[in-house]
């Protein structure tokens, strides 16, 4: 069995496993959810070397501290079936991990879907950089060269880069926007987060993109900019963005709020939203009736 199968079946795996953990009421789902954590933490440190390879710090050292957190929370879902309790933190946090690993995986194995968005992408990039330095043109989408599905950027007719789907922010905008279908906030809210997370995440990776081709076709730091400046800021951003978020879904906020308190859920009926703001050392006092 190649090592690609063999993750593909890890992933699949994790990825029923947190279906059926997500949306069947039923003890047993807190089971599923913690073998869907187990599966995908081990899913994602066994991508550490080929990070590493790639000289990619960011997401190596995010892939290792997976495997720990993960674990972490498989252990929490194992906590909620032994004492048969719903800590809806948990549910939120397994509902999003569901939708935003299933689309950014049916978008990486699937071509044609990939091929669509790296020739979105890579179109408007480039037009983005023709805004500021011209010549720069797209070629057709590549499903056979490389390891991976690329659209080649030129520049004078000649090949400077390619946009594969790690190009495209597909990452952030699942994660982001996976979040989103888990609170209990009302449907316009929803939808008015969404249309803010997606679009701007969207341009600010369009953004980096520039940035990137313009350094690395000019003979600058661009591996810098790539793994530091770029990643950094799309970090920074995307925290900005779920600040917003966090404003415009109060439940949102009292989830991720609850999934910081693990650590002091050690009997049943832990009430997180009792503590809200524990971690800024403001711990919220029930309101007198």
């Amino acid at each position: 069995m190649s090592a690609r199968l063999a993750l593909d079946l890890l992933l699949f795996a994790g990825l029923v496993l947190f279906g059926l953990g997500a949306y069947w009421r039923d003890r047993r789902a807190h089971l599923a959810r913690a073998g869907a954590w187990a599966l995908f933490g081990g899913f994602w440190f066994a991508q550490v070397p080929t990070f590493i390879n790639q000289g990619d710090p960011v997401n190596s050292l995010g892939a290792a501290v997976a495997l720990p957190v993960f674990l972490f929370l498989a252990y929490h879902e194992n906590l909620s079936y032994k004492w048969d309790e719903e800590y809806q933190p948990l549910r939120f946090l397994a509902v999003g991990a569901f939708w935003a690993a299933g689309i950014y995986f049916l978008f990486d194995r699937i071509p044609a879907l990939a091929g669509g968005l790296i020739a979105v992408v890579a179109d408007h990039t480039v037009a983005l950089l023709n805004l500021f330095a011209s010549g720069y043109a797209v070629g057709p989408v590549d499903y056979v060269t490389g390891p991976e599905i690329f659209a080649p950027v030129l520049s004078g007719g000649v090949p400077v880069v390619n946009i594969i789907l790690a190009c495209t922010a597909i990452q952030g905008i699942t994660i982001a926007a996976a979040l989103v279908p888990g609170t209990t906030d009302p449907p316009k809210r929803k939808a008015l987060v969404l249309g803010i997370l997606v679009p701007v995440t969207y341009a600010m990776n369009l953004v980096r993109n520039v940035v990137v081709i313009y350094f690395y076709n000019e003979g600058g730091e661009w591996e810098f900019v790539h793994n530091a400046y770029g990643k950094g800021l799309s970090l920074l951003v995307l925290m900005i963005l779920m600040l917003v978020a966090f404003w415009l879904l109060p439940d949102l906020y009292l989830n991720i709020n609850g999934l910081f308190e693990l650590p002091w859920r050690r009997r049943p009926g832990h009430d997180y939203r009792k503590h809200v703001g524990r971690l800024l050392g403001k711990v919220a006092r029930p309101k007198a009736v």
